[in-house]
């Protein structure tokens, strides 16, 4: 198994090694090269290092005292807009091109996003958010590992209020204008970064048998 997934463990608390820019930008494009459903790719991540910054963006979260002491924080972000039928159709183009298909749009659209099942899955809010957090949270994965490669701890804050909670939507549309955020754009998670503060035991989990099957 790979180390960084058999080693994994949350960290909330770093030392005050600040987190270069090289790896900010390697943890990045490991987010960037995840796979999502249909090439989507519905996400844009905004790399925090200021403390201004920081101090602003935790204010939308329940945990936020964590995201003003982390080095760095990747603020993840949910791009809504990105399921429209031109990007998807722009966005399987490109896929396929690369894999050595020349389709036309027509086929495309045929078979792939036109069907009854992609429409709806296209147009139901409940199932646009849910594919959505989906591919979000494939990206996590991904940049975590990075993390850990890069020798850095992280952990992923996720209870925040957004367009799911809308708990204060006026604190929240302000936090959105404050990061240069749109309308089609929803803060999903926060990923904080750093150099561990302490070594930690890894994170429990359930036994293999409540967890997978073999048939």
């Amino acid at each position: 198994m790979l180390r960084e997934v058999a080693d994994w463990r949350s960290i909330r608390k770093f030392d005050a090694k600040p987190v270069t820019e090289e790896q900010l930008i390697t943890i990045l494009e490991a987010g960037r090269r995840a796979p999502s459903w249909k090439n989507i790719q519905p996400w844009k991540f905004i790399a925090i290092t200021k403390d201004e910054d920081k101090l602003k963006l935790a204010e939308v979260f329940a945990f936020g005292s964590l995201i003003k002491k982390a080095p760095a924080v990747i603020l993840c972000t949910a791009l809504l807009d990105a399921w429209g039928k031109n990007n998807q159709r722009g966005r399987l183009q490109e896929l396929l091109s690369h894999t050595g298909f020349n389709m036309s749009e027509a086929d495309i659209d045929k078979i792939y996003l036109d069907t009854e099942l992609a429409q709806a899955l296209a147009v139901k809010p409940s199932s646009l958010m849910a594919r959505t957090f989906e591919n979000m949270g494939i990206a996590y994965g991904f940049m975590l590992l990075e993390a850990m490669n890069q020798g850095l701890g992280a952990c992923i804050l996720g209870e925040l209020d957004n367009e799911l909670v809308a708990v204060n939507n006026s604190k929240y549309n302000e936090i959105k204008r404050f990061f240069g955020l749109n309308e089609s754009q929803v803060i999903t998670a926060a990923i904080i970064l750093g150099v561990p503060a302490k070594e930690t035991s890894v994170n429990p989990r359930k036994p293999a048998d409540e967890t997978y099957v073999l048939r």
